[in-house]
């Protein structure tokens, strides 16, 4: 079996595993035993998801698949590596998260200027994505950079960690149904496709901080 073959087989499980098991963990209790672990699915079908979608990207040479996976997996990493970060006082970051959010900060700024020379070019049907996602994943990365790089001695504010992952986990789900909508319909412009689950998915992330901020108060 060819390379792209697989490439396709495994993005397809990924993300049809990785929407049903973030739509399962949005429903159960936060904290619990099945949250965990269908936190953990979610977090490798994911990767499998993200990674075999770059892999295809690179096989059939779209470089615009390239750039949104690595914006999808960044969301998702860091959602999932902050949990680690939960206990530490003072915070000190690990060199992975370095290192991950230093690559994705070079290929967000990539994406901006690719974005911008779409527009030069008259691609009028991504370029808007790109700098968009492009403009998120820059400041999302710069952030996370910052503060990796911060003094040792610095103390995070209480339940930030939790405000970040549920921030950073319902971005990376919000990637997934974005891709499904894309591929699978075709009846809608395509920048209502790729922005209206941000849109929406925006509004949800935002109502349930909030509300987690209002019972830890």
């Amino acid at each position: 079996m060819e390379a792209t073959k697989i490439g396709l087989y495994l993005h397809i499980a990924g993300g049809m595993l990785g929407l049903i098991t973030g739509f399962v963990n949005t429903l159960n209790r936060k904290g619990s035993t099945f949250h965990r672990n269908s936190g953990k699915a979610y977090v490798l079908s994911m990767f499998v998801a993200t990674l075999s979608g770059v892999l295809l990207a690179f096989l059939k040479e779209n470089q615009f698949l390239f750039l949104i996976g690595i914006f999808s997996f960044y969301l998702c990493f860091s959602g999932w590596r902050v949990l680690n970060y939960q206990s530490l006082q003072p915070f000190k970051a690990k060199k992975i998260d370095i290192v991950v959010a230093s690559i994705t900060v070079l290929f967000s700024v990539f994406m901006i200027f690719t974005g911008i020379y779409d527009i030069a070019t008259s691609k009028i049907v991504i370029n808007p994505v790109l700098l968009i996602f492009g403009s998120g994943g820059l400041f999302i990365s710069v952030a996370d950079l910052k503060k990796f790089l911060q003094s040792s001695q610095s103390i995070p504010e209480p339940l930030n960690w939790l405000y970040t992952h549920v921030a950073r986990m319902g971005g990376s789900y919000i990637s997934a149904v974005t891709a499904f909508i894309v591929v699978n319909i075709t009846s809608l412009p395509p920048l209502i496709l790729w922005l209206g689950p941000s849109l929406i998915g925006t509004i949800f992330i935002t109502y349930s901080i909030r509300k987690l901020k209002i019972q830890n108060q």
